[in-house]
């Protein structure tokens, strides 16, 4: 198994460890309430496409509190960023 199937599998783990947990419905109703990404405020038509064909939408699932830190998967822990925020984020050293 290569790393980036470890690293899925770790994340799941910890996503069911910390539990919470959000419908789809609820992240259409959040996305639809968010006409910008949350942290750099750009409007979704000013974030240019991503380099990645596969993906259609400049929008991600952020979590507000890390799930690498103990955030939950609620909705009420997920905002809408732009791929380039959220991809630039890093949670940093795992707290003890």
């Amino acid at each position: 198994m290569d790393c980036r199937n470890e690293r899925a599998k770790r994340r799941a783990e910890r996503i069911k460890a910390n539990g919470g947990s959000h419908t789809k419905k609820e992240w259409e109703t959040l996305l639809a309430a968010s006409p910008r990404c949350a942290e750099c405020k750009r409007e979704w038509c000013e974030i240019p496409a991503r380099p990645d064909k596969r993906y259609k939408h400049v929008w991600t699932k952020a979590h507000i509190v890390p799930v690498y830190h103990g955030g939950s998967n609620d909705i009420s822990n997920i905002q809408a960023e732009c791929y380039q925020c959220n991809f630039k984020k890093n949670a940093g050293r795992l707290k003890k």
